[in-house]
């Protein structure tokens, strides 16, 4: 079992997103969890454009050991944040609040943060 805590989103140089979090092994076994970070939706939809709820963004395979606390960084791309529009004919970024969750799958995300 693990337990997360910690979340941090920093702007990454590349126009990107750099999510921190912390991953403790609650477990008797040395085991591996794969944090996965999904961005949500919008809250200014562009007319004409759809987003899922929310979109798995970036995932990584980590291993830890029984009672270890691992601090772990997963890079979203810029074009995770983006959309293709047709009318413009080029990738852009909605405007609006956000909202990064993480997590060990898309049932369990006990981690959320806001972003403007």
């Amino acid at each position: 079992t693990f337990e997360y805590s910690g979340l941090t989103v920093a702007k990454s140089s590349d126009g990107g997103l750099d999510v921190t979090v912390q991953i403790k092994n609650t477990g008797d076994m040395d085991s591996d969890e794969v944090p996965q970070v999904y961005l949500g939706e919008p809250s200014t939809v562009p007319n004409g454009v759809q987003f899922p709820v929310r979109a798995l963004v970036a995932f990584d395979r980590v291993p830890v050991k029984a009672g270890e606390t691992k601090s772990v960084t997963l890079h979203v791309p810029e074009r995770q944040l983006q959309y293709w529009s047709t009318t413009g004919q080029k990738w852009m970024t909605p405007t609006g609040k956000r909202t990064v969750s993480v997590g060990g799958s898309s049932r369990n995300l006990p981690l959320h943060k806001e972003l403007d």
